[in-house]
């Protein structure tokens, strides 16, 4: 990260507690949610049909399932829609307080569903939320820098320095799916063997 985006990003405290602060409303809306739908009981998991996939479709499958929020929040920063990219997090953050009531419904019901989900909660959530705490603090500046320029090509200096940050955050996404899918794999044949 560039010095210019680093004090960007460390001048966004408030936005980092925003965040914050949403998270906990969607968690509440989730159980509110969970709640009214009459907490419906789980559909099974075939476990015998992840285990005949290969590491090639889970893989696959892991990446739809992972990239395109990462994709919609660096076009939605690019073009400064900061106030869309702090809903997109509150949906997101409903579905993923959906996924934790059902996770720690599973823990005492299901030890083979917690198995296979739990490490989107510890690893794939938290680079979310980091993630789109950066491309909130830098969004707000994006529509304002457009007139500075670098030396060469013209580049916006805060654009250019935010497509590096992510495409970095895109290959740790693609690394943790690889790693994940792997896991699944493994995990899939051991639970059905």
């Amino acid at each position: 990260m560039n010095n210019t985006l680093k004090r960007l990003v460390k001048s966004e405290h408030r936005k980092f507690l925003i965040l914050m602060i949403i998270l906990i409303i969607a968690l509440i809306l989730s159980a509110l949610i969970y709640i009214l739908t009459g907490k419906a009981s789980m559909t099974t998991i075939n476990y015998e049909s992840i285990s005949r996939m290969t590491l090639g479709k889970i893989f696959a499958m892991s990446i739809k399932r992972n990239i395109p929020y990462f994709l919609v929040i660096i076009v939605l920063t690019c073009i400064g829609q900061n106030y869309l990219l702090i809903i997109l997090f509150g949906i997101v953050s409903i579905y993923y307080g959906l996924s934790i009531i059902y996770i720690i419904r599973t823990v005492g019901l299901e030890l083979k569903y917690f198995m296979l989900t739990f490490t989107d909660y510890l690893i794939f959530f938290p680079i979310l939320l980091y993630f789109t705490f950066i491309s909130s603090s830098i969004s707000k500046y994006t529509k304002k820098a457009k007139n500075i320029e670098t030396i060469s090509r013209k580049f916006d200096i805060i654009i250019s320095g935010y497509i590096k940050i992510s495409l970095v955050y895109l290959l740790i996404i693609i690394a943790y799916s690889f790693i994940y899918s792997i896991y699944v794999y493994i995990l899939s044949r051991l639970m059905v063997g």
